[in-house]
């Protein structure tokens, strides 16, 4: 595999997106193309059954430069997730809206730290008139649609086999098609299965290359610390009190800067980062609940606190515990994010997976698949939640099971059940889970 180098993930973390090229052969991509139109002409879109209905697909995927970029972004044993789609943009068609993609089957919150990417390609040429797919650079952070689209649009074109990689979470469309021939694209979506304990990419001195342009550096360095497996270690200089006002500010970037000031500032700032958890919590709850496809989780101070790492733990496994269930759930998924720094809240991870709150448990899931195997004390309560009535706790029970590997062989009998569930992405990941427990 052709991994990628210090400068090439910077400017992933920057910009939220690589542009790459397959190493295959323009008579390759001709005929991947021709199988696809005649695939819609005679089937429809297939969906999720893009990859099987095409075959030729599994060379992209495994080409040297692309499975390469993937394993250095997300890990060497990530997977391909079991959902894709082919976009066909007909000629003639008016393009899409800006939007972030919604997570399939869940409602995850829109985490900083890169588990989740896709990849766009392009079986043909594509150029301006054809209707590219277009992405707005850095904006992969920013949920609120002011903010991102301060920023320019930005066409993906290229040649047949151009593979665009994008953070999950960086706003994109579909621009008009103005020619007179359909467009498409296949996107893939890619899950990160554990969590780093060093660069997985080919890293030369794993120095910061700090920028003014695009998201705040801060927030940009803090990823690329947890991606090579350290701790952020830059240095404090500003007012808490200060850094905790700017995280009331309007704008989107200030909030931001704040929460990874104050994260920098570690057991000193993490009184005024539970302050601020607390009263966000309660004042986005109920918009965060009406927004589609949005976690309640989804707060500025719960970044701050998964960065701040090991001197927030005490106090958001109290929050854990916490008579508020959107203070358990924010806890939950903020334990879920620092990932195995955590590994000691486990138990009352596992305890978490039976609260009355859906939200709590939901995030309680996730948390646990990101311990990998120092969660397997957790297996039997995550085996039970496959049979969870809600299908985003049964999604990422399959899931956690799946990141625990063959330490979660006990559940095995359950995940066989699981594959019979109504939901295709609970089957699939419970298919995913019996995998790599029998690898």
């Amino acid at each position: 595999m052709k991994l990628l180098s210090d400068a090439q993930i910077q400017r992933f973390l920057r910009d939220g997106y690589l542009t790459l090229q397959a190493n295959l052969s323009a008579d390759f991509h001709a005929q991947v193309r021709t199988q696809i139109d005649d695939l819609f002409r005679n089937e429809g879109n297939p969906g999720n059954e893009i990859l099987p209905k095409v075959p030729d697909l599994y060379r992209v995927l495994r080409d040297e430069h692309i499975s390469g970029a993937l394993a250095s972004l997300l890990g060497p044993d990530y997977i391909v997730h079991p959902h894709r789609h082919c976009h066909q943009n007909l000629a003639g068609s008016s393009g899409q809206g800006m939007h972030q993609d919604s997570y399939e089957s869940d409602q995850n919150v829109r985490h900083h730290r890169c588990r989740w990417a896709m990849a766009f390609y392009y079986p043909q040429d594509v150029a301006l008139e054809n209707g590219p797919s277009s992405a707005i650079p850095a904006t992969q952070h920013y949920n609120d649609t002011e903010q991102a689209n301060e920023r320019a649009e930005l066409p993906l074109i290229g040649p047949a086999g151009t593979v665009t990689i994008v953070h999950y979470d960086l706003w994109h469309r579909a621009m008009p098609n103005l020619s007179t021939h359909d467009r498409y694209m296949v996107k893939f979506l890619f899950t990160r299965m554990s969590e780093p304990d060093g660069p997985a990419w080919s890293s030369a001195d794993g120095a910061w290359t700090g920028t003014d342009d695009g998201p705040p550096d801060a927030l940009c360095q803090s990823q690329w610390a947890w991606m090579g497996g350290q701790t952020d270690g830059r240095a404090a200089v500003d007012d808490p009190q200060l850094l905790y006002d700017h995280l009331q500010s309007p704008s989107e970037y200030q909030r931001l800067e704040a929460a990874y000031a104050l994260a920098s500032q570690g057991a000193d700032a993490v009184p005024y980062l539970v302050k601020a958890l607390r009263a966000e919590a309660a004042h986005k709850q109920e918009r965060n609940l009406e927004r589609a496809h949005t976690n309640p989780s989804q707060l500025d101070a719960l970044f701050a606190l998964s960065a701040a790492g090991a001197p927030a733990l005490a106090p958001l496994e109290n929050l854990l515990v916490d008579t508020d269930w959107p203070l358990r759930a924010a806890a939950a998924d903020a334990l879920g994010d620092m990932g195995r720094v955590a590994v000691g809240a486990v138990p009352l991870l596992q305890r978490a997976l039976s609260d009355s709150a859906v939200w709590v448990r939901r995030n309680a899931t996730e948390a646990l698949g990101h311990m990998g195997p120092d969660g397997s004390e957790a297996v039997p309560a995550l085996s039970e939640r496959l049979t969870d009535p809600d299908i985003t706790v049964r999604h990422n029970a399959a899931l956690a099971l799946a990141k625990i590997g063959p330490s979660a062989e006990s559940a095995a009998g359950a995940l066989q059940v699981a594959q019979e569930d109504e939901d295709f992405y609970v089957r699939e990941n419970a298919r995913i889970a019996l995998s790599r427990i029998e690898a």
